[in-house]
């Protein structure tokens, strides 16, 4: 007789963190993406690392968990999660544990679950198939494994209304920064070999979020996600609805303070990490606006609150407040210089103010 499995070991907080995000986010765009598509398909790369049998049942027991609450949409539906892993063992664990969750919520008609071995370069978009010509929401947790070549990334982003959350390694691009990697591995990741022209890890961080812009993600929101003991992972979201770019974004900052995770910039020149809150810290934003505004001499409040939503981790209306945090502080000045900050307003550095 085989003893039933012991407790499941408490998730690391990356992988806590991730999945909340994960759940969050998907809560959000399941009912969005029904309403508007008869077929949908969750697609996940890595879907079966750090699941063991009777244990984990990973992220994607985490999204089938979303997916069951919305039974009552599903009528009609078509919702497809293709899950590609390397280990069949692992693919077999996982089928079985999501087997289970399935019952839970009584297999809504609609809803169903395919595996198949192989790798997330090779086999993925072979594994969708017919489904790339509708909405697809990809989850590559690529941390620990070899990343996603951006052919896979575009294969799976095809549909306007797709949708992609990767997860990278760091490491990975410090090294490749470092001449540390084959350079074909850069290529493959980024799509071509321009990124050979960054010197550093924060230059490789902007060549990703271009690689993605030009698989057609146009918006885009980067974060370390920084662990208590130092260790980080680098996560990118993309989408073509700067409309969900905001909601990503509202996510990013509602999961649980208490993970243990805080996130950073790369590019940020002071490399501040920030607590998860509803009100975070507005450092790295003062000082990305105030260099966005010496750069060009000028900016209206408009481009300024479109360069937060398009280049930073914060949203629109933390703009606001650090926009007027730099106005207080004396490090810009304003056209007009009274009345409501509007939109059209004009800002410029405080030195330059009269010119």
């Amino acid at each position: 007789m085989v003893p039933p499995p012991g407790p499941a070991r408490p998730l690391s907080p990356h992988i806590a963190l991730k999945h909340e995000l994960l759940v969050r986010y998907l809560d959000v765009w399941t009912p969005s993406v029904l309403h508007g598509a008869h077929r949908v398909s969750y697609a996940e790369g890595y879907a079966a690392v750090g699941v063991t049998p009777g244990r984990e049942e990973g992220s994607a027991g985490a999204a089938l968990r979303v997916f069951g609450e919305f039974a009552d949409r599903l009528a009609g539906h078509e919702l497809a999660m293709v899950l590609v892993d390397t280990d069949q063992g692992r693919l077999d664990a996982l089928a079985e544990r999501l087997a289970g969750v399935r019952a839970e919520h009584g297999s809504p008609p609609g809803l169903t679950v395919h595996t198949a071995r192989g790798t997330c370069a090779d086999d993925l978009v072979p594994a969708l198939a017919g489904a790339l010509a509708a909405p697809i929401f990809s989850y590559l947790d690529a941390a620990g494994s070899p990343p996603p070549p951006l052919a896979t990334v575009t294969g799976v982003a095809r549909h306007r209304r797709s949708e992609l959350l990767v997860v990278l390694d760091p490491a990975l691009l410090a090294r490749l920064a470092a001449g540390d990697e084959p350079p074909e591995t850069g290529d493959a990741l980024f799509g071509d070999s321009a990124w050979r022209r960054g010197t550093d890890y924060p230059d490789l961080v902007t060549s990703y979020r271009h690689a993605l812009r030009h698989a057609g993600l146009s918006d885009v929101v980067h974060a370390e996600l920084v662990a208590a003991d130092g260790a980080a992972e680098l996560l990118f979201f993309g989408t073509r609805s700067a409309k969900n770019l905001e909601k990503f974004k509202a996510e990013l900052w509602a999961v649980d303070e208490y993970a243990g995770v805080r996130y950073r910039d790369p590019r940020d020149d002071e490399h501040e990490l920030l607590d998860v809150s509803f009100s975070p810290s507005l450092g790295p934003l003062r000082r990305a606006l105030l260099a966005a505004v010496t750069s060009s001499g000028s900016q209206t409040v408009a481009d300024l609150r479109r360069f937060t939503l398009a280049e930073t981790m914060y949203t629109t209306a933390d703009a606001n407040r650090a926009l007027g945090a730099l106005l207080s502080g004396g490090a810009l000045a304003r056209e007009p210089a009274k009345g409501h900050l509007g939109a059209d307003t004009v800002l410029r550095p405080a030195s330059r103010a009269g010119r």
